[in-house]
């Protein structure tokens, strides 16, 4: 798995499958496109990808992304299942009976401002 945290610019459009995530910007792009993500689903990519190899619960990424665990847990469901349709990649890794993670195989860079 390739999920870091550097200082670059974005691919071209030629590069590969590899998932760039601009925090700042809070734009991703997938295979040098862009990929319009609700703020939902941006924070729920980016939350797993700041936290490889952990598997959360529904409820902890409720918790942890919505801010509350009043929306029922099928709530995530939902989003992953279209932060995987929109990405077309395996990103997003279901742990039966568990939660989710980000998948071993995952290509995600994470593209983060300079400190001032």
């Amino acid at each position: 798995m390739t999920a870091h945290t550097t200082l670059l610019a974005f691919p071209s459009p030629s590069v590969t499958d590899e998932v760039w995530i601009d925090v700042a910007a809070r734009q991703v792009l997938h295979a040098g496109r862009e990929v319009p993500l609700t703020r939902l689903e941006f924070d729920l990519l980016l939350f797993l990808a700041q936290h490889p190899r952990r598997v959360f619960s529904r409820e902890h990424l409720l918790r942890s992304v919505w801010g509350y665990e009043i929306a029922g847990p099928r709530t995530v469901d939902v989003h992953i299942r279209r932060l995987r349709s929109k990405l077309e990649t395996p990103v997003v890794r279901t742990v039966y009976g568990i939660g989710y993670r980000l998948s071993d195989e995952a290509a995600i860079t994470l593209v983060a401002e300079a400190p001032l």
